[in-house]
């Protein structure tokens, strides 16, 4: 223990000594630190762990090569009839799951804002095994012909334009989308 400080006493005189070089010290310290913090983050989440889903290490992307485009990526969505083709003809995977981009408008009594929204099979949830924090995801009866309209509601997007209101369950909203006819 005297060892330890003697030494602090000596690196107190030299910080006194020179505040400058003291100073860059602790800064190149805390820098160091931080990139540091920052690359474990990312190599964490993405390389680690990437997505929070059930048998994430399963899961594939599919890109569409088309002639008509012929860019390096190809194109990234299905349209809903080839989808539908390839739901009925794929027998390689288990499952297929079609998301669509959509922008909707929400009007409140604040006015109306665009939200940026997705469609979903009916059956995104069980693929992904992923539960509602309250509620219920989109059910496979949500999918067929003549089902009324149901929508799930974005963590954030609760918190944001709702305060976290956990009477929303089961009241009406009046949402209107763009839709693209792409899934992906």
């Amino acid at each position: 223990m005297r060892d330890i400080s003697q030494d602090v006493r000596y690196a107190c005189r030299g910080f006194r000594k020179d505040p400058g070089l003291t100073a860059l010290a602790i800064a190149s310290l805390a820098l160091g630190i931080g990139a540091a913090t920052a690359i474990f983050s990312v190599i964490d989440n993405v390389l680690l762990d990437p997505w929070p889903y059930r048998d994430a290490d399963r899961i594939a992307v599919i890109f569409i090569r088309d002639q008509e485009r012929p860019n390096n990526g190809g194109r990234g969505a299905f349209f809903t009839p080839e989808f539908i083709e390839y739901r009925k003809q794929a027998h390689v995977f288990e499952d297929s799951v079609g998301v669509n981009s959509r922008d909707v408008l929400y009007t409140s009594r604040e006015g109306t804002e665009r939200l940026q929204g997705c469609g979903l099979t009916s059956n995104a949830f069980d693929f992904l095994g992923v539960r509602p924090l309250l509620g219920r995801g989109i059910q496979p009866d949500d999918g067929r012909p003549g089902a009324p309209p149901v929508f799930v509601l974005s963590y954030k997007a609760w918190l944001k334009y709702f305060n976290g209101d956990k009477n929303l369950l089961g009241k009406t909203f009046v949402l209107i989308e763009n839709f693209n006819g792409c899934l992906a």
